[in-house]
């Protein structure tokens, strides 16, 4: 499962990239042979209805919703090496009595192109412990508005660099898995300005059976630089400043959640997840973010020889829900 880590992007997800956030940040410890791939088309669900003040308390300030069809492709270029394309497509509403401008935040949904994402990642150690080190970016696929509570992202690049660990768990809960990342991320600056983040995401996951697996996710940011939300002192929409703060603000945020994937054949995976923010300051406080996808695993001539149905069932065939993509990854 790839962790499709997603925000507002990064408001919302920390994240694509943080969430898909404000890339599609796929962070699999796990990657897929030469010559083999998977396709995902992932839908998410965005919901918010308070802000995150700069000491993390919240304020009512209207209801986001935030909808978005993320899809994405990762291929085995070498045994080691793969790669990852995502191309997010969301839409936003809010109501509520603070809008920032007309017509964006009148009450109907307003969609646009979001920030597409690219990613190589390398697995570079595989045992004891798997280590796949990543580069990966997201930039607009279009200019949309971002000065808005219904915005679906930042209207900005990121760069980000960082590592993935997993381990499955062969003796001790030999059902069981883990996988963690860390990524630094670097953002584009406004105003002189530039918010670079540490995200850090985690996930344990149980094979109930063969096919049904249950997760447990964590996904976190900490900002550095940046303004808090006290920072600003005019918040209207004649204010340079202000126009900017979802680009510029110290977002932090710890969002728990959990999810599960069920193989309805051996190339066919389904999946959900779910995740509330539980503590974060200077940013949106997500309520409900509810992710559900299908991902469809090929092979082209290039690759390897296929096993024979008796190596498949004695090899780690659990490997293939575990990089399926599970967290919210692309809308901001």
């Amino acid at each position: 499962m790839r962790i499709i880590t997603p925000s507002k992007a990064q408001t919302f997800l920390l994240l694509l990239t943080l969430f898909c956030a404000p890339i599609l940040t796929h962070g699999q410890a796990w990657t897929p042979a030469k010559g083999e791939g998977d396709y995902s088309v992932v839908f998410q669900d965005l919901y918010t209805r308070d802000h995150l003040l700069q000491d993390g308390s919240r304020i009512y300030a209207g209801h986001v919703t935030l909808l978005g069809v993320v899809q994405s492709l990762d291929f085995g270029l070498t045994d080691k090496l793969a790669a990852t394309v995502a191309f997010p497509l969301g839409a936003g509403k809010y109501r509520g009595p603070t809008p920032h401008q007309f017509p964006i935040d009148n009450g109907n949904y307003h969609g646009s192109l979001q920030d597409m994402g690219l990613t190589l990642r390398y697995n570079w150690l595989t045992r004891p412990l798997v280590l796949t080190p990543f580069v990966s970016g997201s930039f607009p696929m279009t200019h949309y508005e971002h000065f808005a509570h219904s915005a679906v992202g930042s209207d900005s690049w990121e760069f980000r660099m960082g590592v993935n660990a997993g381990h499955h768990f062969e003796s001790i809960l030999p059902r069981a898995y883990y996988q963690v990342q860390y990524a630094f991320v670097v953002a584009q600056s406004f105003m002189n300005i530039r918010p670079n983040k540490n995200r850090f995401n985690g996930e344990f996951g149980y094979f109930l059976t063969k096919r049904l697996s249950v997760r447990a996710l964590a996904l976190s940011q900490l900002t550095h630089g940046g303004l808090d939300a006290n920072d600003f002192r005019h918040k209207v929409a004649t204010d340079p400043l202000w126009r900017q703060h979802d680009r510029i603000q110290r977002m932090n945020l710890f969002n728990l959640g959990g999810g599960a994937a069920y193989g309805i054949r051996n190339n066919l995976d389904v999946f959900a997840s779910l995740l509330h923010t539980m503590w974060g300051t200077n940013g949106h406080a997500l309520y409900s973010g509810l992710t559900v996808g299908v991902t469809f695993s090929f092979r082209t001539p290039w690759a390897r020889p296929q096993m024979t149905y008796a190596d498949v069932a004695n090899s780690q065939a659990w490997e293939a829900q575990v990089k399926q993509p599970s967290q919210i990854q692309c809308v901001h």
